[in-house]
Order: structure tokens, then sequence, then C-alpha cells
């Protein structure tokens, strides 16, 4: 969604207390505001400390199913990069957020259940990446052949691992993130809902990718997927 025709010649101061009111709880209403009044143009007092203080609430209203949420994100992100461009982890956060408000549905348990025994929750949740709704996303042979090796001896080098963490590129990244967010809201099995959700949030260090058990059997599981192609056709 382009925003820029929607945006005003001139914007308006708004009270730092009507800002965090027109952030914490989106609606089509205050979004219409807050593009109107361009709040984001203002940088006083800092937009960072609202966003910290918002982000636990807009983490339950997106795992709500507030779509509004994922749209004003967007603006925002469009808006104030110069606020945001340090903070990864926060752009981590918003990223996970904008997806789960995005995917429709709502989760069918507490979310602060898993975030406060994230670990207990991550135990055997690498197999998700057997799942068939991760078939879909896509690396090419092209990509993976470079690990032929390690991946057969099951033993991956350093530099095997640092090539992996360039292919979780940030395009590849969020469509793993939206596969993991349609599986939190809607499998049928809650226990395999809980773990999607717990990926999601151990997966908020971008740095991380190229080592996390669940993204090393995703590649394990393509580069197999290959060789029994190859196989039938010898």
């Amino acid at each position: 969604m382009n925003f820029t025709d929607n945006r005003k010649s001139t914007s308006v101061a708004v009270h730092p207390e009507l800002r965090r009111t027109l952030l914490a709880n989106p609606t089509h209403e205050s979004l219409r505001t807050i593009i109107e009044c361009q709040i984001f143009d203002h940088p006083c007092p800092p937009l960072m400390d609202d966003i910290l203080c918002l982000l636990p609430t807009w983490e339950q209203q997106a795992c709500q199913g507030n779509e509004i949420l994922a749209t004003l994100i967007q603006y925002m992100t469009q808006h104030s990069l110069s606020y945001m461009k340090n903070e990864e982890m926060i752009q981590a956060n918003l990223l996970r957020i904008r997806i789960l408000a995005s995917t429709p549905g709502i989760f069918s348990f507490p979310p602060f259940e898993i975030q406060e025994h994230l670990v207990r929750f991550l135990q055997s949740s690498e197999v998700l990446a057997d799942l068939p709704a991760l078939e879909v996303v896509f690396f090419s042979m092209d990509e993976i052949s470079p690990l032929a090796s390690d991946l057969k001896r099951l033993r991956l080098t350093p530099h095997s691992r640092r090539y992996i963490q360039n292919l979780f590129h940030p395009e590849r990244r969020e469509a793993i993130l939206s596969v993991l967010a349609h599986i939190a809201k809607v499998y049928p099995l809650i226990s395999t809902c809980r773990k999607a959700y717990a990926l999601m949030l151990s997966l908020d260090n971008p740095d991380i990718w190229g080592t996390h058990p669940f993204c090393l059997r995703l590649i394990a599981n393509r580069f197999w997927d290959y060789e029994l192609v190859d196989g039938m056709q010898m």
C-alpha cells in the first residue's frame, strides 16, 4: 500500500499523549488521523520511546488479528526509517508483529505463555520444517549445491554456516515468518501452533538464522528433496 498520495503538504504538531493514544489502539479512524497529521514527521519526543512501550500491546493485538495494526506499522516504517535504521531488534519485532497482524485468524492460546516459557516450547520445534506448508519456501539447487558435501556428512563447517546465513536474506526471512504465522493461527494441532509462534520469537535476531536448528533442517530438507529427484532420474 502506497501512502504518499494521502499525505498533506504540511504536518501538524501532535501532543505526545495524543500520539501515544493514536498508536496504542489502531483503528481506521486513528490511522486516518495519523496520516493526516503526519505525526511521524515530529521526532520529539523520540518515537522510539513510544514504540518500545507499545511493543507488548501491539504483540497482543497482532495475535488477536488487528489488521489495521499491520497497515500502521507498514506506514510507520516507510516514514520513520531514519529513527529505526540502527535498531535491528526493534525492526525484527515490528516485522513479526506486522506479519501476525496481517495474517487472518486469532491465536487459540495465550501468547504470553509462550513468551514466558520460550525454551520449553522450542523443544523439538525444528521438526516444523518438515511440514508441507514450508515447502513453499524455495531454495534453488544452485544455492544449495555448495553445501552438498557438508550436508551428506551431517557436519557443517564455519564457512558453510556463514554461507547459509546469507541464504536467509530479508525477503526469504519474511516469507518463512509468514508461513509460521499462518501455522500459528490456523493449524489444527495447538501444540504445533505454539511451536510455530515460539519459532517466530526465537528468530528475532537476524544473525542467528544461519545456525538456528529450524533453518538448518529447512535447508537439509530441500537438499535431500533434490537428491531424491536426482536418484529417481538415474
